[in-house]
């Protein structure tokens, strides 16, 4: 008996992401874990709750005084009040993402999708029998609320918001999410709002967050992590965000695929949210810097081009070269740098690779190096 084909894709999608763990000989530049060790106030709580015996299970919908921190932060976003009843603790933002998509999608319905996005979200889609719909960026890879709703059926059901966007690294303006809210209201559609790296954005802009407007108080469904923000990629915790009773579904699919998230990670999230700390403002700083380096040296090398990323920390780079986007990637593999294909985030990204400056410029620069050789072996 074959895998069905939702097995096999996601498969694929596993051979793809190989490239953020390979081998000694290959610099990657293709991974998004952070290089920075999660801070030692967070780490000493974690500490702290193992020596308290905090080693039990866990509520399944998790530390009530977690939750209660993250419905207060997002209330003071001013969209409305959420309580600790509309959080679920999920095991980082891919379960959250997971378990938002298995409640409200049935076999044979849609989910809007821009193209290129996170890989993830059309992965889920073929698992559980959904259909992705990718729906074209404006040539500018920004929001095209038109090509949006030329792409809406009767079996829409669902818009998935990435903000800010990986791999693009664009970052929604006011208009433009006050164009998404109209959007998914107009078209009764709920709201899968992805806001991992909202607090990795860049120039001094504003990241506005779905969960700020009221209209939205019955169709949104807000999936964030402590990966970005904190350094805390290996810990696993992140959490979905739903009021008028939206929770209820998600946190069901969560704790039967699930169960509940590590109990001592939870009590250093705790630390992570109620602690005053410079942590953010200077991590984006040294992002600030790694992305202007990166973006210097991929626009000097030939057949490459690229516009410094709003957000997040990947730069999505042009390609003008007589390959395919996977063809590239192999053959910079070949040539010991291992990036990211563009057409593994849709079929939008063909004749874009995706690079990443999570990593430290001194892990990085030897990447970059190999990558201008490689486009000069072309």
């Amino acid at each position: 008996m074959q895998p069905s084909q939702a097995v096999q894709r996601l498969s694929q999608s596993q051979r793809a992401k190989k490239l953020t763990r390979p081998g000694a000989e290959v610099v990657s530049l293709a991974s998004g874990d952070p290089s920075f060790d999660t801070p030692e106030h967070i780490r000493e709580a974690a500490i702290a709750a193992m020596r308290e015996g905090r080693t039990h299970y866990s509520a399944p919908v998790g530390e009530a005084d977690l939750r209660s921190a993250i419905a207060r932060q997002l209330s003071e976003l001013g969209g409305g009040a959420f309580r600790a009843e509309d959080i679920q603790i999920t095991s980082g933002a891919a379960s959250g993402i997971h378990a938002a998509m298995s409640a409200y999608l049935d076999p044979g319905d849609e989910v809007l999708l821009n193209d290129p996005c996170y890989s993830l979200y059309a992965d889920v889609a073929l698992a559980i029998g959904a259909v992705p719909v990718f729906v074209p960026w404006s040539a500018a890879l920004r929001l095209d609320i038109e090509a949006l709703q030329r792409a809406v059926t009767p079996r829409t059901r669902l818009f998935i918001l990435n903000n800010p966007v990986n791999p693009t690294g664009i970052v929604f303006t006011g208009a433009e999410m006050q164009e998404v809210v109209e959007f998914v209201c107009r078209n009764d559609l709920l709201l899968i709002s992805d806001e991992a790296y909202d607090h990795i954005v860049f120039d001094g802009r504003t990241m506005i967050s779905a969960a700020g407007f009221a209209a939205l108080a019955d169709r949104l469904i807000l999936v964030n992590t402590c990966s970005k923000t904190f350094a805390m990629t290996g810990w696993r915790v992140g959490y979905l965000a739903a009021r008028s009773g939206l929770i209820r579904a998600a946190a069901v699919m969560h704790r039967n695929s699930v169960g509940f998230v590590n109990t001592f990670a939870q009590r250093a999230a705790v630390t992570a949210f109620n602690t005053n700390s410079n942590w953010p403002a200077r991590m984006l700083e040294e992002y600030t810097a790694r992305r202007n380096l990166m973006c210097d040296m991929v626009n000097a090398m030939p057949g490459l081009s690229c516009e410094r990323p709003e957000g997040a920390f990947y730069v999505f780079v042009r390609v003008d070269a007589p390959v395919s986007s996977e063809m590239l990637t192999e053959h910079c593999l070949q040539h010991g740098v291992a990036v990211r294909s563009g057409t593994e985030f849709g079929p939008g990204g063909e004749g874009f690779i995706r690079l990443t400056f999570a990593g430290e410029p001194t892990k990085f620069q030897p990447g970059l190096e190999r990558l201008a050789k490689a486009m000069n072996a072309l």
